[in-house]
């Protein structure tokens, strides 16, 4: 279908170019708009035949479904920008945090569909965590569009939208979260006498299988873990470790504060 995106950010262009190279969409039945000409330019490098939108409108008015990549203050502005003189909007899909679908639907003319959804990066190797709801207008045929478009960069659960929130401090924050772990263990690494790029790779590779373990065997993590975990050995050793530096308490308090965070910003 043809879709456009207003917004290349890093969220943005991820999600873009997840679609893109998945085969999601092709580049001639996309449109873009984007204030950074240099955003636009590194995209038709890579992906020629994309095109670029003269204005947010022209956006609108040339595609069946609309992403709105902008930061959360200008979604709402956007929307009821878009909407004057009635224009009958293609179905939204908005990736702002903190942005209801009560308020974007206030913003819209009647009967706008609009989907509220919330990616993380790994869209980009196609490997991300995509949360979606559906507004009030949203038909099963829309839902089915907007979960074909995302599910281009990884996998895709429709949750209720109370819990976005959540689903943003675990999975939209959560690369951070990752990336923090791998670079403690390759400082860890580099500390006890390994180079660095040996290190780094030794703990990206760690975390990838022991992801695609957990996903395979559906086991629970922490079987997973008693698996790992020899009496007496190194590993309850570490673990213990872990434990005394109140480890587990850290990333519970992370995704608590993340969500915090994003209520207030909601209240605002």
């Amino acid at each position: 279908m043809k879709t456009g995106i207003i917004g290349l950010g890093k969220m943005g262009g991820a999600l873009l170019r997840g679609m893109l190279k998945s085969g999601a969409v092709a580049p001639q039945d996309v449109w873009v708009y984007d204030h950074h000409k240099e955003n636009m330019a590194a995209l038709q490098a890579e992906h020629p035949g994309v095109h670029e939108a003269e204005s947010e409108e022209a956006a609108a008015d040339a595609v069946e479904a609309l992403v709105l990549a902008v930061k959360p203050h200008a979604v709402l502005p956007l929307i009821s920008a878009l909407s004057e003189g009635d224009r009958e909007l293609p179905l939204l899909i908005s990736i702002a945090a903190a942005v209801t679908l009560d308020e974007m639907e206030e913003s819209a003319c009647d009967g706008t569909r609009i989907v509220r959804a919330m990616p993380n990066t790994p869209c980009m190797v196609l490997s991300g965590v995509i949360a979606y709801s559906p507004g009030t207008a949203v038909t099963d045929e829309d839902e089915e569009a907007a979960r074909r478009l995302l599910s281009g960069c990884g996998s895709v659960f429709k949750v209720e939208e109370s819990r976005m929130n959540a689903v943003s401090a675990i999975s939209g924050c959560g690369p951070a979260y990752m990336f923090t772990a791998l670079d403690a263990l390759s400082d860890a690494g580099v500390a006890m006498g390994l180079p660095r790029k040996t290190a780094l790779e030794l703990a990206a590779g760690t975390m990838l299988g022991s992801a695609l373990m957990l996903e395979q065997t559906g086991e629970h993590p922490m079987a997973l873990r008693d698996a790992v975990t020899s009496p007496g050995g190194t590993t309850i050793a570490a673990l213990n470790a872990l434990d005394e530096c109140g480890f587990r308490n850290a990333w519970i308090q992370a995704v608590k504060s993340a969500v915090r965070r994003a209520e207030e910003m909601e209240g605002n």
